[in-house]
């Protein structure tokens, strides 16, 4: 018995089953029998049948990828991607990336571009480690034994590794219907949709950070790239980061100002820096009549001391607003 192979529910409904006559001798099932799992609603596939089978057959009969012209513009758009997004001393491994002719057309590509550490892992092989991108194109709905799988690759990236992962889209075939057993066949054992990839990344502590979907073979399908984000400590980070930068070039004014805006930003820099205030400028109206830090907020300038903008986002078009007003304060955006 297959269990779920996206999560740990033993649970599981019989949805149909597809029953094929194969050419004689060929590794692959007479019959897939079709469960949901009852804990996620994962679709995927079982019978008599394991690993082992599959791996005979695409080795010796298939190939995980088909350099057919749509996957071949695909894959070169890919490669085009990663070319201009990592340094050529990058370690990116495709696996499960040889075509019908063993090769890997996005290995073949970077390696023209000098990426020395690019390279096509079969499935079964040993993997790679410290890998700054996994590339997975149309092979995780092949692969029986998912989670062994998955253990072994999210486990070669380093901590900030990029997993790139293509797959036919379970939903857009379902509702355009174009192709009615792409993703129920005999080699197809997982049917993927974008809740169900995006909680088995889960599990591995990966978050998305991009997705897209294309057409192939006139079939639907998303690409979706996924990296370990720590949400809290990371943001944290990059908040130490930009308030230590802030608090350098305030430190670095020396003389009265005034300060414009009052937001989140402003609030957190305000209450760390020694600068020397005249007055706070903000024209919202929820300010008015109100006080920050013991003086009251100003709807405009009432001096010629310079102008001290500490934008969350917004600066331009204050800026905009400062100069269309006429005021001649110098502007100084942090």
């Amino acid at each position: 018995m297959r269990d779920c192979p996206i999560c740990p529910s033993e649970s599981r409904t019989k949805v149909f089953d597809m029953k094929y006559a194969i050419p004689e001798g060929w590794p692959l099932p007479l019959v897939i029998d079709w469960y949901e799992c009852d804990g996620c609603g994962m679709v995927y596939g079982d019978g008599d049948f394991n690993q082992e089978l599959f791996a005979d057959y695409y080795k010796n009969y298939y190939g995980y990828g088909v350099n057919g012209p749509d996957s071949k513009r695909q894959l070169t758009k890919d490669a085009d991607w990663i070319a201009a997004h990592f340094s050529t001393s990058a370690r990116i491994v495709d696996f499960g990336g040889g075509g019908d002719d063993g090769s890997s057309l996005l290995v073949d590509k970077l390696k023209v571009w000098g990426f020395a550490e690019s390279h096509c892992v079969n499935v079964g092989d040993e993997m790679l480690a410290e890998c700054d991108v996994v590339y997975a194109s149309h092979v995780l709905e092949h692969i029986y034994d998912l989670p062994q799988t998955m253990d072994v690759l999210t486990a070669s990236l380093k901590p900030d590794g990029l997993f790139i992962v293509d797959v036919p889209d379970s939903i857009g075939l379902l509702l355009h219907w174009r192709k009615p057993i792409l993703d129920f066949n005999t080699k197809h054992l997982n049917h993927f949709t974008y809740r169900t990839m995006t909680a088995m990344f889960h599990r591995y502590g990966f978050e998305l950070v991009d997705h897209n979907e294309y057409l192939r073979d006139g079939g639907t399908c998303v690409q979706y790239h996924f990296k370990r984000l720590r949400l809290a400590q990371d943001s944290h980070k990059h908040i130490l980061n930009n308030t230590y930068e802030t608090l350098k070039k305030l430190d670095q004014i020396g003389e009265p100002v005034n300060v414009w805006g009052l937001n989140d930003r402003a609030w957190h820099i305000l209450r760390s820096c020694n600068l020397e205030v005249i007055d706070f400028i903000d024209n919202d109206p929820a300010y008015r009549g109100r006080t920050y830090q013991g003086k009251e907020v100003q709807e405009k300038p009432r001096n010629d001391a310079p102008i001290v903008i500490i934008a969350q986002g917004q600066g331009g078009r204050l800026i905009h607003n400062i100069v269309k007003a006429g005021w001649r304060n110098r502007i100084i955006e942090i």
